[in-house]
């Protein structure tokens, strides 16, 4: 009879990693799902539930057999034939699952994973110096035998780990229009004023631009002087009750982009602020912006905190200043948002391109050797 157990966790990684310990690489994965754990009587946060046997062949499961109050059942519930049933329904889309769970960066603990070997080992440690998390690191090299191991299978491997959206698509019946959040510094009215000047100077395009960051006067100052450069039209907005109407003045636009004040993540009405003016306009693409030199614990509270507004988009910047590129590589696992562009430099248009999830990999891997490679910038 297959031993089952229940295992809850605040991520699935965290959650995986538990079935490791407790049953071995042998385990196999029956069922996840998300569940809302009671705590003092209420419901408390979210949590991840996952479901695995000790016992590596699924044929035993599909057998109708009575499971052991102890570890299938839940202690205040009975044995039925129908949990039964949706036991064996759910093993016959486990291959599904796995899948599922593939694409989304985890690994499945299953009778497949590799054994440790020195190779193994040695892109482990080059993995984790390139500022790729150990949990992260070692569910990537499970998916390759070692016979298999090398540095274009495992580059293939973190690009499917990235996910990707293209450039900026355009409406045909209205303007669209694109938001820039994120916290101070990172360089969103820089990579505004990069972006407004591909569309309007290569691509030939009707763009318009706001600002609500009027909390620094330079920053108004410095969107005005480049739409002046690139000469497209400029709207300064005192409070958020003024932006649908600025957006209106820009009907006659192809694109029109908003830049926002800079917002601590640490500063909940802060980010209330910027939520409101989000929620003003029904139809904005709001890209999140992030340092490629922030250390991954920040970069993850910022998304964490920043995600009380819907958040389409991720642009990195700063990728000229950094040497490691493995935080990249741990945000897409943990909050895979799709990635829109990466900037390079500060030079107004050239140093900003498409994000491409080779080259996001090979930069992962460019720092795990002294060659980094170098991102092409945008023609």
């Amino acid at each position: 009879m297959a031993n089952i157990r229940k295992y809850q966790a605040k991520t699935i990684t965290e959650a995986l990693a538990m079935v490791r310990a407790d049953l071995g690489r042998d385990a196999v994965i029956v069922q996840t799902r998300k569940v809302n754990k009671r705590v003092l009587g209420v419901w408390g946060r979210e949590m991840v539930e996952v479901w695995a046997s000790d016992n590596p062949d699924l044929e035993s499961l599909r057998r109708p057999q009575k499971p052991s109050a102890s570890t299938l059942t839940p202690p205040d519930s009975q044995e039925s034939d129908s949990r039964i049933e949706q036991l064996e329904n759910e093993i016959q889309n486990l291959k599904a699952m796995i899948a599922q769970l593939a694409r989304h960066g985890v690994a499945v603990v299953s009778d497949k994973v590799p054994a440790s070997t020195p190779e193994h080992n040695r892109w482990l440690s080059l993995l984790i110096e390139a500022g790729v998390e150990e949990t992260i690191a070692r569910e990537l090299l499970q998916f390759i035998s070692e016979d298999a191991l090398s540095e274009s299978a495992l580059q293939s491997l973190i690009a499917e780990r990235f996910i990707t959206s293209g450039a900026i698509t355009l409406q045909e019946a209205q303007p669209k229009v694109v938001m820039l959040v994120g916290p101070t510094g990172v360089g969103k009215t820089t990579t505004i004023a990069k972006l407004a000047a591909q569309y309007a100077l290569l691509q030939k395009r009707r763009v318009g631009l706001i600002t609500i960051d009027t909390y620094r006067i330079a920053a108004v100052e410095q969107l005005r002087t480049y739409s002046q450069i690139i000469d497209v039209p400029i709207r300064v907005v005192y409070s958020g009750s003024e932006l649908p109407a600025a957006v209106r003045e820009f009907s006659g636009m192809d694109l029109v982009f908003v830049d926002t004040a800079g917002r601590s993540q640490r500063n909940s009405m802060q980010i209330g602020e910027l939520k409101a003016c989000c929620e003003r306009l029904s139809d904005c693409e709001v890209h999140l912006v992030l340092s490629s030199t922030t250390k991954t614990r920040d970069l993850y509270d910022i998304v964490q905190r920043f995600s009380v507004m819907p958040l389409h988009r991720v642009v990195w910047t700063k990728l000229d200043e950094s040497t490691t590129f493995g935080n990249m590589l741990n945000v897409a696992v943990k909050h895979p948002l799709p990635i829109s562009y990466v900037t390079t430099g500060q030079r107004v248009p050239e140093d900003v391109e498409v994000a491409e999830a080779n080259k996001l990999a090979s930069l992962v891997l460019g720092g795990c050797s002294a060659h980094a490679p170098i991102l092409t910038p945008a023609a």
